[in-house]
């Protein structure tokens, strides 16, 4: 993921998320909620099912939610939405 404020936008800021966890890579899409952005799992060399969340305004903490933990066939998703609250 990257950021990159307005009038910053020549000098990005880049978050590894493999270094937070090893299987974060292979995502196919993201949003934010205007707080936090998302990525959206889809395969890492397999489907997955890990949501990531970081802050939007420093990149801070990383949040894994692992969605197979509730149902293993939760992966290898597609795009992904906010509500808008």
């Amino acid at each position: 993921a990257a950021s990159a404020g307005q009038q910053e936008f020549d000098s990005p800021e880049i978050l590894d998320l493999t270094l937070t966890d090893p299987d974060l890579k292979g995502f196919g899409g993201g949003f934010t909620d205007g707080v936090y952005g998302y990525v959206v799992p889809t395969n890492n060399g397999a489907p997955f099912g890990k949501v990531a969340r970081f802050g939007m305004q420093d990149f801070d903490a990383v949040e894994i939610l692992d969605l197979t933990l509730t149902d293993p066939d939760l992966k290898g998703f597609v795009g992904g939405f906010t509500d808008g609250v």
